[in-house]
């Protein structure tokens, strides 16, 4: 794998890497007390440890893997000294990426954005109905819209640590909306559903809350199966020789299960498929 020593002006040369495929990445500083960067590619930010140390860079050190995508540079720190992170935001804020980075612990807590982020727990009833989806055929969003406003006011009536995650993952599920990420964002309403009706908090207990959940979720499935196969044929089509063979004939027998309705088996065929998928990036 090569490894980059990353200066200010090659931060942009960075933000283009991370939107190709998942990057490592190292950050501390040198002797000098000047920002000493490494990024390679791939999913082993441990192995930049010596290369930092050649270069004359020593604890503490932060690393992790970063992935660019809908306009912000997502940075996981594995390890995440705050000194550290804060003088990664530094440096990165100097040089311009033009993305907002997100800082983010190998929990998927936030530790820092470049640019202020609204905070997601503060989700209002504007947040709630704020869907525009632009290009996305209304008839799709229209039931997910019903259900987020349905389930916003008993959000209110959890207790307080686990009100403001189902706010977050409200907002999250109207990003993922907008996004046109519908299945998704169908899957985080079902899951906010069940934890409403789990508290008590809804008219629905947890198990007929599923199963309305899976009811509107099948009446749209088979469409969104058969667009998440039409993506899957264009990601398979770039894969290597023998693997792409394989995976065309798997996504093959994904299309006969649509063809006879059996989502279920579809699903199941497909998510093996990404994970094959996701192995080789």
């Amino acid at each position: 794998m090569s490894i980059e020593r990353i200066s200010g002006k090659e931060v942009k040369a960075m933000v283009r890497e991370g939107a190709k495929k998942r990057m490592s990445f190292a950050f501390c500083l040198d002797q000098s007390k000047d920002p000493l960067l490494m990024i390679q590619p791939g999913k082993k930010p441990e192995t930049l440890k010596n290369p930092m140390k050649k270069e004359g860079g020593g604890p503490p050190m932060a690393w992790g893997t970063y992935k660019v995508r809908s306009g912000a540079m997502e940075m996981i720190c594995e390890t995440a000294p705050q000194r550290m992170v804060t003088e990664l935001k530094k440096f990165l804020k100097r040089n311009k990426p033009k993305v907002n980075v997100l800082f983010y612990d190998d929990g998927g807590n936030l530790l820092d954005s470049l640019k202020p982020e609204k905070p997601e727990g503060q989700v209002t009833e504007e947040t709630a109905t704020g869907i525009s989806a632009p290009g996305i055929d209304k008839k799709a969003v229209a039931p997910l819209k019903r259900r987020l406003k349905r389930i916003q006011p008993r959000i209110g009536l959890a207790p307080g640590p686990l009100e403001l995650k189902l706010k977050r993952a409200l907002a999250k599920s109207v990003s993922l909306i907008n996004q046109g990420r519908l299945q998704e964002a169908e899957t985080m309403i079902l899951v906010i559903e069940r934890a409403v009706a789990r508290i008590g908090k809804d008219r629905e207990d947890e198990g007929k809350a599923m199963k309305r959940g899976q009811r509107e979720m099948d009446q749209r499935s088979l469409g969104a199966q058969v667009k998440r196969a039409q993506s899957l044929q264009a990601n398979v089509a770039r894969a290597p020789g023998e693997v792409r063979g394989r995976l065309a004939r798997a996504l093959h027998v994904a299309a006969r299960h649509l063809k006879r309705r059996d989502l279920d088996s579809a699903r199941d065929a497909m998510d093996r498929i990404e994970k094959a998928l996701t192995a080789l990036v």
